[in-house]
């Protein structure tokens, strides 16, 4: 018995699919797998009942595929076997039989036979590696945005600071002024070693564990100006002063930005309430609180994102020094309606 024009281009693509080395099926007109090579069983584990069947139906119906990877699977196909595209790659993630996930590229193309498309061939190529990899580059592109953001916002007070006793000393001769301006160098050499730290993953951060006298921080993150003028009428309160055990620069760095913040956003003559209780460490203000957006809520902790005509930078880097802490950021409502940041699961320190 002849078999139809179309079983013998199909019969010879199979031919061909059968001698790869990659994972690969043939699929008929109605997008029936009617052939995969045994690559493909070994590296998927399928059934054959899941292996031939319709597809990608009997995939997400299994749930190897999700729903999304389905449809967009199935719209590359029908581009093929409509005779619209003569070369479609989808990149779909799949849940193998024993459970383990593979990401995979599909290169699809027709099966002719007489100027007619019967058919389509998807040869399968694992690039796991390689989204791995094109993954940690958006990380590290992340982690140096993070890096020039930080240096950006942080290092601008304490080179106002420089400047000014600078132009002072030229103008009067004063070079004890000077003194003042070499400090704040000395705090922007400080910034940026602690803005390569920012860089970096969590995980990585080494952390020192110090007992930090929290009335002297605050008062020291004050008087610096590193983290913005203190606005007139503005009054910094420390309650359960501590100390508190952690790292002296990270904590520093949270607990100013935190400072910082509260006054650039909490009125024009805030109270700032900074202590630790059961919970952790806390800067509270008076001001008028957390944004009524939800979006804008989730949003106070992104990098660059700012509902408040800021750089979005400073709560960002305090869920930072937390996480380096392991310790987590909690923003919620202060007891007088206001912002409340809390450095959970940063105590005091133990006294013997």
């Amino acid at each position: 018995m002849n078999s139809s024009p179309e079983s013998s281009a199909i019969d010879h693509a199979e031919s061909i699919v059968n001698a790869l080395g990659d994972g690969a099926y043939v699929l008929d007109a109605d997008r029936n797998r009617v052939f995969v090579n045994d690559r493909l069983r070994e590296v998927t584990g399928f059934d054959e009942d899941v292996l031939h069947a319709k597809h990608p139906e009997r995939l997400v119906e299994e749930g190897y595929w999700s729903e999304e990877a389905g449809d967009r699977h199935r719209a590359a196909v029908e581009r093929v076997l409509a005779g619209e595209a003569d070369d479609e790659r989808v990149q779909l993630t799949t849940t193998l039989a024993d459970g383990g996930e593979v990401t995979t590229e599909t290169r699809l193309t027709p099966i002719e036979r007489d100027g007619a498309v019967v058919g389509a061939v998807g040869v399968i190529r694992d690039v796991t590696d390689r989204v791995e990899r094109e993954r940690e580059l958006e990380r590290l592109n992340e982690r140096l945005e993070r890096l020039a953001g930080f240096l950006s916002h942080d290092l601008r007070n304490p080179l106002s600071v420089v400047s000014g006793y600078v132009d002072l000393a030229r103008e009067t001769g004063d070079t004890e002024r000077l003194a003042a301006a070499e400090e704040a160098l000395d705090r922007i050499e400080a910034m940026i070693d602690e803005a390569l730290v920012m860089a970096r993953d969590p995980d990585a951060v080494e952390t020192a564990d110090a007992a930090v006298d929290l009335a002297e921080l605050a008062a020291d993150c004050l008087e610096s100006g590193d983290f913005g003028d203190c606005p007139a009428g503005a009054d910094l309160v420390v309650e359960d002063p501590g100390p508190v055990t952690g790292d002296p620069t990270l904590l520093r760095r949270a607990v100013g930005n935190l400072i910082g913040n509260a006054f650039d956003h909490g009125g024009d003559e805030p109270t700032v309430r900074v202590g630790v209780d059961d919970r952790g460490v806390y800067v509270a203000d008076d001001g008028p609180g957390l944004p009524n957006d939800e979006q804008a809520r989730a949003e106070l902790t992104d990098f660059g994102v700012s509902h408040g005509g800021g750089t979005g930078i400073g709560l960002a880097i305090v869920e930072r020094v937390a996480a380096a802490h392991d310790w987590t950021l909690e923003i919620g409502e202060s007891a007088e309606g206001g912002f409340r940041a809390t450095l959970v699961g940063a105590g005091r320190t133990e006294t013997r």
